[in-house]
């Protein structure tokens, strides 16, 4: 069962998470590689692909299926509910580490019909014989039964379950926000089509967009970033008319960059290195979610906050705090880590980074939690033990300090999540 490439992911804390999920909903829980391999399961199930391998009708493909679905996961920002042809349902969710899916959580089968109804479909679609009604019954008595609107917050807490074992929540956050920019694309390309008029490229977006990343302002700068692509790839007769188009908007990015104070000799550096990637683009899909990276990029190089001599050290220090902030961490086990004395640490993380090493990680760990408590499945006192705090109590003086408001009414209100500070950029 296990793979013998080696796993990306803790897989005795992802058993855990199997273990935990299967026992508080009763569903049958796997764990899979990012082939569809079975590396862990729980959940008294017999499996469903060997019953349905012996009725009559043609045998299923149960692993692109779950492929499938899990590919869907990932579009749709974390969970995926989905039928098989025979009718079970499923769960599936994706764990991400460093932006690539390795693995996923499946859970199911359930019915989200009364067992009769499923029986009779089933017997009728597969012509089952009458002898072979009795093993069907037996089987589906084993399954859980699960209503629709439960089965979305079933679907929840198991993408919660994926992303404690991944790396961040951060890349699922990305992917949602990749399937969100298609959708604005089209919805912006749509209209064009309904005007019926042929709209010159709005060389007056391409200023704004300038303006926008010079001011730092990445969401103002990635809706404009939309709508231009949105109109070239609506007007572009071609394929090569999109590459060339695409080639000038990155030359509009980088100068932008430059001129609102970035480093010249990276920026031209980094410039090089997209425009040889741009020639491997193929898809529109592909070039829109790539340049929006790519805005992101240069948007950084433009406000990074620790451009000086220490960037490598305080470099360091931060992507040990954001793979270990769930542990208590010291400033002297971390000033130990970078090679600092404690106190030249302290003095030049506060110098670069404005803030104490210690209200960074509250910081860190605040946003940290905000995932959390958006899924709306784990209690507090969970959240407080995954996100490294030593207390509820001190948890939520310290969220009111950072948000301005308590978790509880962050999770009412459906705040945004600050993913730059959760991925510990």
């Amino acid at each position: 069962m296990r793979t013998t490439t080696p796993l990306a992911f803790d897989l005795n804390i992802a058993k855990e998470m199997v273990d935990s999920f299967a026992i508080a909903s009763t569903i049958r829980c796997r764990l899979l590689d990012e082939k569809g391999a079975l590396l862990y399961e729980c959940g008294a199930v017999q499996d469903e692909c060997a019953f349905l391998k012996g009725l009559p009708g043609e045998p299923p493909h149960c692993l692109d299926l779950h492929l499938r679905g899990i590919s869907q996961a990932s579009r749709f920002g974390g969970r995926y509910i989905y039928s098989c042809p025979a009718g079970f349902t499923y769960c599936s969710a994706p764990i991400v580490v460093g932006g690539t899916v390795v693995g996923a959580l499946l859970a199911g089968p359930v019915l989200i019909m009364e067992a009769e109804d499923f029986l009779d479909d089933i017997i009728a679609k597969r012509n089952v014989p009458g002898t072979g009604v009795k093993p069907i019954r037996q089987f589906l008595s084993n399954l859980p039964q699960i209503e629709p609107a439960r089965l979305n917050h079933v679907s929840r807490q198991l993408c919660a379950n994926a992303v404690y074992i991944s790396d961040s929540s951060h890349a699922l956050l990305m992917m949602k926000n990749e399937s969100r920019q298609q959708r604005f694309i089209g919805e912006y390309v749509q209209e064009l089509k309904l005007s019926g008029q042929a709209a010159p490229y709005p060389v007056e977006k391409e200023r704004e967009l300038s303006s926008a990343i010079s001011r730092g302002d990445k969401a103002t700068a990635a809706a404009l970033l939309n709508e231009l692509l949105g109109n070239i790839f609506f007007f572009s007769p071609d394929p090569n008319t999109i590459q060339t188009r695409i080639t000038e908007l990155l030359v509009v990015l980088s100068r932008a960059s430059v001129y609102s104070g970035g480093s010249a000799e990276l920026i031209f550096d980094t410039n090089h290195r997209y425009m040889q990637e741009l020639r491997q683009m193929r898809s529109q899909e592909d070039i829109a979610h790539w340049l929006a990276k790519v805005l992101n990029r240069y948007t950084d190089l433009v406000f990074d906050p620790v451009d000086s001599k220490h960037k490598n050290i305080i470099g360091k220090a931060i992507n040990y705090m954001t793979l270990n902030y769930a542990k208590d961490i010291t400033l002297a086990e971390l000033a130990d880590y970078v090679g600092y004395s404690h106190s030249h640490f302290s003095k030049v993380f506060k110098e670069e980074m404005g803030c104490g090493f210690r209200v960074y990680l509250n910081e860190l760990r605040v946003e940290k939690s905000k995932s959390l408590l958006l899924a709306g499945v784990a209690s507090l006192s969970e959240i407080c033990s995954m996100c490294g705090f030593e207390d509820q109590s001190y948890y939520c003086k310290v969220f009111k300090k950072v948000t301005g408001v308590t978790p509880d009414k962050f999770r009412k209100q459906g705040r945004h999540i600050d993913n730059n500070k959760e991925y510990g950029l």
